[in-house]
């Protein structure tokens, strides 16, 4: 039997073995047809090339259980951190996982799958750190948040160059144009402490404004779903339909139609964080899970939107 072939094998008795639970989250009326379904996964935070690892076992659960949905998912996204310190056998362990994935893979890059060459390593394996799609009557468009240092603590950004792209790729598309896009980082300015900020998010916020439909998914928090108050904001478990009508206000206000857009976290197949507001916990490491990891789904129309995140309770 070779790697790839005992990680699936391992991967499908941890499926059937855990609990998972399941919570449904709607964000509209119910959908209406056409629609998309989108498997979303984040932060596997591989820390090497050895498939025995927690973190390794985690990634081939979540893989293994979207293996078996029925109908399958027409893409899987990923939100980044494949890796967790940027080293090429870890992401190529990443890819021989995801390769069994029942739909093709979109992925952005982390912090985490930077190496010491930058993000020279990701791009042999995953093609541009941004990238821009028609995928069943949607656009999809995934951006590179990289970490930049800043007054204060390292901060995210989508930097000037790749701004210009973005605006070079909206300004062809109709505001009526449903967008999904995909970061590792929260578009947004959430908690600083934790880096859970985007310096230029107010930047990305009005190059948006003008589109009526538009879906961020994120990863780095390690949580499902988002709420806050301010730009002190933090993540919750629950309610993502409070995100842009509580978190950070001065987004809300470069928006006139603030419930046209939704930000979602996903969660994280290696380890959850608890709440920012809680403090930073002793050892935020890899490996504390599985209670609170998991993946989602998403099913989106031009009417509607449904999330449903998958959370492993044991």
């Amino acid at each position: 039997m070779d790697r790839r072939e005992f990680v699936k094998r391992v991967g499908l008795g941890l499926a059937a073995g855990w609990t998972m639970g399941r919570l449904a989250w709607p964000f509209a009326a119910q959908a209406a047809e056409p629609e998309v379904r989108l498997a979303l996964l984040a932060d596997a935070h591989l820390k090497d090339g050895n498939d025995r690892r927690p973190e390794a076992l985690a990634l081939a659960r979540a893989v293994a259980e979207i293996g078996k949905l029925s109908p399958p998912p027409e893409l899987v996204l990923f939100a980044g951190d494949l890796a967790h310190r940027g080293r090429p056998d870890a992401l190529d362990l990443g890819r021989e996982l995801l390769a069994d994935l029942p739909a093709p893979v979109l992925a952005v890059c982390g912090e985490g799958d930077h190496g010491p060459r930058g993000n020279s390593a990701w791009v042999r394996r995953w093609g541009p750190p941004w990238f821009s799609r028609v995928f069943s009557g949607f656009h999809l468009l995934g951006l590179d948040t990289a970490l930049s240092p800043a007054v204060g603590g390292p901060v995210f950004e989508l930097g000037a160059v790749q701004r210009r792209w973005l605006a070079r790729e909206l300004a062809i598309l109709s505001p009526d144009t449903p967008l999904v896009i995909l970061s590792h980082a929260p578009l947004a300015r959430l908690f600083h402490p934790w880096q859970q900020w985007t310096g230029d998010a107010l930047e990305v916020a009005r190059l948006l404004r003008r589109f009526s439909q538009v879906v961020c998914l994120h990863g780095h928090v390690h949580g499902a779903g988002i709420r806050g108050q301010g730009s002190g904001a933090g993540y919750l478990e629950t309610k993502p339909l409070n995100y842009l009508r509580t978190a950070d206000l001065s987004l809300l206000s470069q928006n006139p139609e603030p419930k046209t857009q939704n930000h979602v976290s996903l969660p994280a197949t290696s380890w959850p964080r608890p709440l920012a507001v809680m403090g930073t916990p002793a050892t935020p490491r890899p490996g504390l899970g599985p209670g609170g990891c998991g993946w989602a789904l998403a099913t989106l129309s031009p009417t509607s939107r449904h999330f449903q995140p998958y959370l492993w309770q044991a």
